[in-house]
């Protein structure tokens, strides 16, 4: 009946799907990383600067670390990702899972005073990146067991950010390329993403623009989310169960936003 019933694919029991997983080094993208090792994926772990994170992430996983192959790329440039992606075609042949996690964040001044250079970082990277990776990934997807496309947005496209214009602009386009792609690739591949609210973090952490306690407060649930929350959304997206499931927006966070 399970078979009848999600329709799933007779090869998966014959070799474990592939995943990859950009911006892989950081603390969401790790900890996504980790959860499809332990879903019994093959993971590709995307990085561009942190090589040491990358290699201590899949030293963290003990024996299962044989599972992850770290490939580095500037996302932002065509050259990159397509060198990249040619090294995941000659060593696995196919691709079933991409996670477009890789971004970067600024904090902005007031409107007037927007930093361009920022901003358009943010947008080379955030956006054009993450339609970089799409592109030269759907060739390898198409082919894929239960193919999936999973953005990584973020709270600030629904409830604004005086001080993250540029980052919440970046974010929110990621909103309207998971519903046209998801239009585009239907039937046979799955695009949606994934909006975390305040997860603890290193930006989190560190960030000036409010304390904690002040953004906890305003959380229902009275506390940050984990990575590890956002990683077990990005994982129920990635499997079988989620087979009547495109072109959405999946909210992670305690409440703060609610639709």
């Amino acid at each position: 009946m399970l078979r009848k019933d999600f329709g799933i694919n007779k090869e998966l029991e014959t070799r474990s799907r592939i995943a990859l997983v950009t911006g892989g080094s950081g603390e969401i993208g790790g900890a996504i990383v980790k959860r499809f090792v332990e879903d019994g994926f093959r993971v590709i772990l995307h990085y561009k600067d942190s090589r040491d994170r990358s290699v201590f992430i899949a030293n963290s996983l003990g024996k299962k670390n044989k599972e992850i192959v770290l490939m580095r790329a500037d996302i932002s440039r065509e050259k990159d990702v397509s060198k990249m992606f040619k090294n995941i075609k000659r060593r696995f042949g196919t691709l079933d899972v991409l996670v477009n996690n890789a971004g970067i964040n600024r904090v902005d001044k007031h409107p007037v005073d927007l930093n361009f250079k920022d901003f358009d970082e943010m947008l080379n990277v955030n956006l054009r990146g993450s339609i970089l990776v799409t592109k030269h990934a759907l060739p390898l997807l198409k082919n894929g067991i239960e193919p999936r496309i999973i953005f990584i947005s973020s709270v600030v496209v629904f409830c604004g950010s005086s001080q993250r214009i540029g980052y919440a602009a970046s974010k929110g386009a990621l909103l309207g390329l998971t519903r046209s792609l998801a239009l585009a690739l239907a039937p046979k591949i799955l695009v949606n993403a994934v909006a975390p609210g305040y997860i603890d973090s290193r930006m989190i952490r560190h960030s000036k623009s409010e304390p904690i306690k002040k953004r906890i407060e305003r959380i229902p649930l009275k506390r940050l989310g984990t990575p590890e929350e956002v990683a077990a959304a990005v994982s129920f997206l990635g499997s079988r169960n989620s087979s009547y499931i495109t072109g959405q927006c999946l909210h992670i966070n305690g409440g703060v936003f609610m639709l």
